[in-house]
């Protein structure tokens, strides 16, 4: 059996029988598509250019806190501006979608609105450092809407929010850099001031045994020492010296009387005495031996003659004031009275003779020479004493400073420790001050907009064509579908409805080819027929027009506005 090829009349006698259907399903799909192109309503897009303009001043100079890329940032400022508030806000302002508002809830028509916004970045190629890049220097704000006056407003609206969170952002992270590095500074300001109050402690309890007091204290021993051996050498003279005047007095009489050399010799009145005193400090030193020896005399002297004078006044003053008390029970003839009147005659008579005692009547006695010597014995002792107490009071010193310096090592470590901590503080502290004042000079920058800045460029224009819908294009593929559609449903109609026809199906069928073809004869019925399915299919198509478009009329738009939107698709043609 042969393989049933249709050839291209095959094709056309199809066509021809079912032309109706063809035509029929042409016109309606042709329709539609017209219809579905005019009435779908045009999207007009409004879009503006903001230039992304590099810091004003050398960044050599004065570098800007905030370090990130510009494309990065302006994705960071494009979230921060489409959340679900800020963009209610706007969707209420401009009273945007207000069919869908009635169906749709708050974060649908967000993202509807999301999805008429676009941003789109502008990048350069740029060398750096040998390499080639794509760097961003200016971005697209694009917003669509069936309005061309709407779609300006928004898009006016969403630049001013870009170019305000841009400025906004800039200059809050110049704040919160600043803010932070001040806090910083001041904690660590504390901190130098907390080791600093360590230290002045620390100084305070090691005040002896301080690193730079180390020469200081090893000079003080070194001198000690000396001043010790001194005061050996002079113990060691004065204790000599103290034997050889114990033998001297002990071979000295202390009794004998004073002779005429010994009178001539040594002086035996106070007068005598401050005149030798006067005459060794001509010629030595107040701390010499022989002037506080006779220094020494003249103090025995001065207390001796004291004592003899306050007895005699002790005794006058007792016998004034019997009297006075006599005066007071008899008269002046008693005898009681004139005993003791002349009683206080007597004593001022003898203090007005003897008014101060001489060595010689007090010592007349006394041995001279006995008395230098035992006043040189007993100066020595004083001095052996002096000697003995400076020399304690040097050694406890000297402990003092030996137990400071072998304590200094100790002590050097941990000032030194602290130290080292002031210093490293000192220099963070130097360093962050640097930066704080950097962060104050980069904010003042932000607050000036001298920084890297978003400039518009091109602000948003009215739109006078919408971008869609292709009108022309969505009616070329109306027609296409139409086409492909009639001859579709033809051909699918004859392979439904089966039957044979014409005499090559015949012969495949029967195997045997027919004699002869009688052509098929039309007659009025058919005539008529032909007439009744012309006037049917224009019906029809009529029909299908006014349904068409009184369904557009009420659903979608007045019929006017279609007639007169489809004369001007008509004169842009």
């Amino acid at each position: 059996m042969e393989e049933d090829a249709k050839t291209l009349r095959d094709y056309i006698n199809i066509i021809r029988r079912r032309k109706y259907i063809i035509v029929a399903l042409f016109l309606f799909l042709l329709i539609s598509s017209a219809v579905l192109a005019i009435i779908i309503p045009p999207v007009y897009q409004s879009e503006a250019t903001i230039l992304i303009e590099q810091q004003h001043i050398p960044t050599e100079l004065i570098k800007s806190t905030v370090t990130s890329y510009a494309d990065e940032r302006i994705r960071l400022i494009e979230q921060r501006i489409m959340t679900v508030a800020n963009l209610t806000k706007l969707i209420d302002k401009y009273d945007l979608y207000p069919q869908q508002r009635k169906k749709l809830a708050p974060a649908e028509l967000v993202e509807l609105f999301k999805e008429n916004t676009q941003l789109e970045m502008i990048n350069a190629d740029v060398v750096s450092q040998g390499r080639g890049s794509k760097a961003a220097i200016a971005f697209k704000l694009i917003w669509n809407d069936k309005k061309p006056e709407l779609a300006q407003q928004v898009t006016n609206e969403l630049v001013t929010l870009f170019l305000s969170e841009n400025v906004r952002a800039r200059t809050q992270r110049a704040e919160e850099t600043t803010t932070f590095l001040a806090e910083e500074v001041e904690k660590l300001k504390l901190e130098i001031q907390k080791v600093e109050n360590t230290i002045a402690e620390y100084k305070q309890k090691y005040s002896a045994s301080l690193p730079e007091l180390l020469p200081v204290n090893l000079s003080t021993i070194s001198r000690l020492e000396s001043e010790l051996q001194q005061l050996n050498l002079q113990e060691n003279m004065l204790a000599e010296r103290r034997i050889n005047l114990s033998s001297q007095l002990m071979a000295t009489d202390p009794v004998i009387a004073p002779t005429l050399s010994n009178k001539a010799t040594a002086p035996n009145t106070l007068d005598d005495l401050m005149a030798s005193e006067s005459e060794l400090l001509s010629k030595y030193s107040a701390a010499h031996p022989d002037v506080l020896r006779i220094r020494k005399q003249i103090d025995m002297l001065k207390k001796q003659g004291a004592e003899s004078i306050y007895d005699a006044n002790n005794d006058l003053e007792q016998a004034k004031q019997n009297l006075k008390e006599l005066r007071q029970k008899y008269s002046d003839n008693h005898p009681d009275v004139k005993i003791t009147q002349k009683r206080i005659s007597e004593l001022e008579n003898k203090s007005q003779k003897n008014p101060a005692p001489s060595m010689e009547s007090g010592r007349n006695t006394k041995n001279p020479v006995y008395l230098q010597l035992s006043s040189e014995i007993d100066i020595a002792q004083v001095e052996l004493q002096n000697i003995k107490s400076q020399r304690a009071t040097l050694q406890q010193k000297l402990q003092v400073l030996e137990e400071n310096v072998a304590q200094s090592h100790q002590v050097e470590r941990g000032y030194y420790e602290l130290v080292r901590d002031l210093d490293a503080n000192k220099a963070k502290y130097q360093e962050l001050k640097g930066k704080q004042l950097q962060a104050k000079l980069s904010q003042t920058l932000e607050e000036e907009q001298k920084g890297e800045t978003f400039t518009l460029i091109e602000p948003p224009q009215l739109p006078n064509k919408p971008i869609k819908p292709n009108r022309i294009k969505l009616l070329f593929i109306g027609l296409i579908v139409s086409v492909g559609g009639g001859l579709g449903a033809g051909i699918l109609t004859e392979m439904l409805a089966g039957g044979v026809r014409g005499y090559r199906a015949l012969t495949q069928v029967t195997g045997i080819e027919p004699l002869i073809v009688i052509p098929y004869i039309r007659n009025q019925i058919d005539s008529d027929r032909t007439r009744k399915n012309i006037r049917s299919l224009s019906v029809f198509s009529v029909v299908l027009l006014i349904s068409l478009l009184c369904a557009i009329h009420f659903l979608y738009m007045p019929l006017d506005v279609i007639l007169y939107k489809v004369w001007q698709r008509i004169e842009l043609l």
